[in-house]
């Protein structure tokens, strides 16, 4: 990949398929994961992000205008685009701490969110890795 991708986009979810379907370390991790997650950003940027996985591999990513239109998800994590971007961009928000702490909402079954915690820690890890950036004009 030439450029980083852009935070709080579509374009930062399908990088991140491109990064986890080509990574065997993720395809060993997640082989057997198969379910829908759902990632809502609300404030500054807003963002619906629903995302496939079919035996580990990140098979679809479709944004959606309206948190109503998204279809059924096993997952649904949701927060302030701020504390997003402080998982994603700086890191200094871990998964753990944001879900304790509700700075990132969950709505899912908890085992089998406990279960793939690692899974989920490894997703945000290659988040992270594509440095994604903000543009300026995006906050306006």
């Amino acid at each position: 990949m030439t450029s980083r991708p852009t935070f709080g986009t579509r374009e930062l979810y399908d990088a991140l398929a491109e990064t986890l379907n080509g990574d065997p370390v993720w395809r060993k991790k997640a082989g057997k994961m198969t379910f829908g997650m759902t990632h809502v950003y609300t404030g500054e940027l807003p963002l619906v992000v629903r995302m496939n996985f079919t035996e580990g591999v990140m098979s679809d990513v479709t944004v959606f205008d309206d948190v109503a239109d998204v279809p059924s998800s096993e997952f649904v994590l949701s927060g302030d685009s701020k504390n997003w971007e402080r998982m994603l961009m700086t890191g200094e928000l871990s998964v753990n701490i944001a879900l304790v702490s509700k700075q990132i909402s969950v709505k899912g079954k908890m085992g089998p969110l406990m279960k793939n915690i690692p899974q989920f820690n490894y997703i945000i890890a290659k988040l992270i890795e594509l440095e994604p950036r903000v543009l300026d004009d995006e906050r306006a």
